[in-house]
């Protein structure tokens, strides 16, 4: 019986040994008639495993394996874009897909760096309307179901120039991609504490700044309910804190309930004088407040003036959550390039 054993494993190793690719798996129930009838079912059973695994794989669209893929779905992400365009496989070698699906390629650092570079001039607040709706320098890879359930809501050519398709164009971000399409997708939750609808709006928070933290090339940190001496009053401590070398560059007020204007007045009640502006240590502050599923992106200038950036966003509607995303993007950007220009005291 011992003997037996091994003499099926023998042939299942062969067996395995023998396929040119482990992706390019094919049943090999065919071989099992030679063997009893309890390995046979062992067999079948581990081929069927075999294959939910493979099919999953290139749902995800993640290549497990090690090599470079070509620079040409790269090029092909970050410039054309063009979602309906499959052809890109053909820039693969045959036996680096699962079906007529390409494995997609990490290219995390190269997308992340060209998304969250700094803008070449600091748009005045008059002018953040426009300047944080902007188009991201490089499309965001997602997949092919989460374009379809966004393309409900929002219309196709504006995805097309957010978002790349991973099964389409090969390439994935594994940090970005699934911190983006979770906050895309997420339940929303609009009863219960501040606490409890704060998952909502910190899977954008996450999604995004904690995604952009290691490509600024600086000491970031994120925070929350805390004090913070650059440009806070004593004992005043903001819901939400981003400082780049410990410079508060971004900022926001959450509350599960009420007017969003009404609670954004405490985005100023907290700031320090002069804190920005000609003599401050930025030109201005971006911040936000939000009232349960609300959002109202303001900024904070001269003599702590105030000017709302942005419509209010419900993150109940898919559209604006693509909105959120978007404008979350180019806040990062804006505040990098504030810091870069920041006055530096003597």
């Amino acid at each position: 019986m011992v003997a037996e054993r091994r003499h099926s494993n023998r042939l299942a190793s062969k067996k395995h040994d023998n396929a040119t690719d482990v992706r390019a798996h094919t049943p090999i129930a065919d071989d099992a008639d030679n063997l009893k009838s309890g390995n046979k079912d062992v067999l079948q059973f581990f081929t069927a495993k075999m294959d939910m695994i493979l099919e999953g794989i290139s749902r995800l669209g993640i290549d497990s394996t090690s090599g470079d893929l070509s620079k040409a779905a790269i090029t092909q992400c970050n410039k054309n874009n063009d979602i309906g365009n499959t052809s890109v496989s053909s820039s693969y070698d045959s036996d680096r897909t699962v079906g007529l699906v390409p494995l997609a390629a990490d290219n995390e650092g190269s997308i992340c760096e060209q998304l969250f570079r700094p803008v070449k001039d600091v748009p005045k607040p008059a002018d953040l309307r426009k300047a944080l709706l902007n188009e991201p320098v490089v499309k965001i890879p997602i997949h092919q179901y989460v374009f379809d359930r966004l393309k409900e809501d929002v219309p196709v050519s504006e995805l097309e120039s957010y978002f790349c398709i991973v099964e389409n164009v090969g390439n994935i971000a594994p940090q970005l991609t699934p911190r983006v399409e979770t906050a895309l997708l997420v339940n929303n939750v609009d009863i219960g504490t501040e606490s409890m609808q704060q998952h909502v709006l910190d899977a954008f928070l996450m999604g995004v700044i904690g995604t952009a933290q290691e490509y600024l090339g600086m000491d970031v940190m994120i925070d929350r309910n805390a004090a913070e001496p650059s440009m806070t009053l004593p004992q005043s401590r903001p819901d939400y804190l981003l400082l780049f070398n410990g410079l508060l560059v971004f900022k926001g007020e959450e509350k599960k309930g009420g007017n969003v204007r009404q609670i954004a007045l405490e985005l100023t009640d907290k700031m320090a004088d002069n804190a920005v502006g000609r003599t401050g240590k930025l030109e201005y502050l971006l911040c936000y407040a939000t009232a349960g599923s609300r959002v109202l992106f303001e900024c904070i200038y001269e003599e702590n003036k105030m000017v709302e950036c942005a419509d209010i966003i419900n993150l109940k509607k898919v559209s604006d959550r693509v909105t959120m995303l978007i404008i979350l993007i180019n806040v990062v950007r804006i505040a990098h390039s504030l810091y870069l220009a920041r006055r530096i005291e003597v």
